[in-house]
């Protein structure tokens, strides 16, 4: 059987990286590439799961997934099928459960193709990372949504951005606030 090719998390030493590189005023625009279309595939996966939605592995047809039962592929010849159960697994097992971030993963996939230039991804990019959930009630931030695009534990990843991103504090302090106001925020210094 065929399985559904869910995006990967982005790998933290990549995007290190990048922004390493970045400050130092050099601007690998393969390397900002590669990191976009790790994140716009990620986007892309996210975005299915919360219209609740998958594209079949084989024709690539995007197909509803129905509230119980079994997923079938409607396209002719094509009989790939997958039941719920094993669809709600790999959701979890790719950590793919997309939260309350569905208009910043949607605005970064609708715009980050047409970027042309290298500030322009960057920009793209780092908007993405730094966005939060928003709580449906008070429409405040709520968490990060950086655990469901990068590798690792939410702790871990809270850490390494926290590092990444503190040797500028004056221009992070808005950023280290919110984190520090956000579930797993509490573990900053």
């Amino acid at each position: 059987m065929d399985k559904i090719k869910w995006g990967p998390r982005l790998p933290t030493g990549l995007l290190k990286k990048l922004y390493r590189q970045d400050a130092l005023g050099i601007q690998d625009g393969v390397l900002c590439e590669e990191v976009g279309l790790y994140l716009l595939n990620r986007c892309r996966t996210l975005i299915l799961v919360y219209r609740k939605e998958v594209e079949c592995p084989v024709c690539k047809k995007i197909l509803k997934v129905p509230p119980e039962g079994t997923i079938f592929c409607t396209t002719d010849g094509c009989n790939w099928t997958i039941s719920k159960k094993e669809y709600g697994e790999g959701v979890k097992n790719h950590y793919a459960y997309p939260g309350r971030a569905g208009a910043a993963y949607l605005k970064y996939f609708e715009n980050y193709p047409t970027t042309k230039t290298y500030q322009e991804k960057i920009i793209l990019i780092d908007t993405l990372i730094h966005s939060f959930h928003i709580d449906e009630k008070t429409n405040e931030p709520k968490k990060s949504i950086a655990s469901k695009l990068l590798e690792g534990s939410k702790d871990g990843i809270i850490k390494f951005l926290d590092e990444l991103f503190s040797e500028n504090t004056d221009s992070n302090k808005e950023w280290r606030e919110m984190m520090r106001n956000t579930i797993h925020g509490a573990k900053l210094k």
